[in-house]
């Protein structure tokens, strides 16, 4: 049985996703607050698998490197981000005091590919624009679409492309239908049916 629970971490309020599945869980952009994290991966009963970035900014990074020391879980996220780990500049730490300790990613995901941990099984769609390596993770009806899409706005484009941004958001929108959840990085969630009609830059 596959649970999900979202915890709000850091100072930009960022949306933490726990799945936990019967062999395990995934947790999805460990912002900060690691010791809030690893007790919800404990009251979920099942050991963490792998730890999935949509992207590398810091608010989204910060509590990798503790939960993979910790529970040696895999960390997973687009090539392109890369360079962000360990770079207070590229990952816009230098923005705040936030300091994320670095590690190595594991692996690197492709658009198109897909990430399966027991019954857990997520595609892959690279979507840049808010970063170089922005990735959405889609698993079952829902997709964690980190900073790329909010309800009725889009993620900051200022650091990133304005152009790949609206591309990759019309082709995750094109790609579901409209009762698909968006679990987005910061905010409440919304459906795909609700920003085709409400979302102004989609007009």
């Amino acid at each position: 049985m596959i649970k999900a629970e979202r915890l709000v971490v850091g100072p930009l309020a960022t949306n933490c996703y726990l799945i936990g599945g019967d062999d395990g869980c995934v947790v999805i952009d460990p912002g900060a607050d690691a010791d809030k994290i690893e007790a919800k991966i404990k009251s979920l009963g099942a050991p963490l698998r792998a730890v999935l970035l949509t992207h590398g900014h810091y608010d989204h990074v910060g509590a990798a490197a503790e939960l993979k020391a910790k529970y040696g879980a895999k960390i997973y996220m687009h090539r392109a981000d890369a360079d962000m780990i360990g770079s207070r500049e590229r990952s816009l730490a230098f923005l705040t005091d936030a300091r994320p300790a670095p590690f190595e990613p594991d692996e690197f995901v492709q658009d198109g590919g897909s990430l399966a941990f027991g019954e857990l099984s997520f595609a892959v769609a690279h979507t840049p624009g808010h970063s170089p390596g922005g990735v959405c993770y889609a698993l079952g009806a829902a997709v964690f679409c980190g900073d790329l899409i909010f309800r009725e706005s889009i993620g900051r484009f200022d650091f990133g492309s304005f152009e790949d941004e609206m591309a990759s958001i019309r082709r995750l929108l094109a790609a579901y239908p409209d009762e698909t959840l968006l679990l987005p990085g910061h905010g409440e969630s919304t459906t795909v049916g609700h920003e085709k009609s409400f979302n102004p830059y989609l007009r």
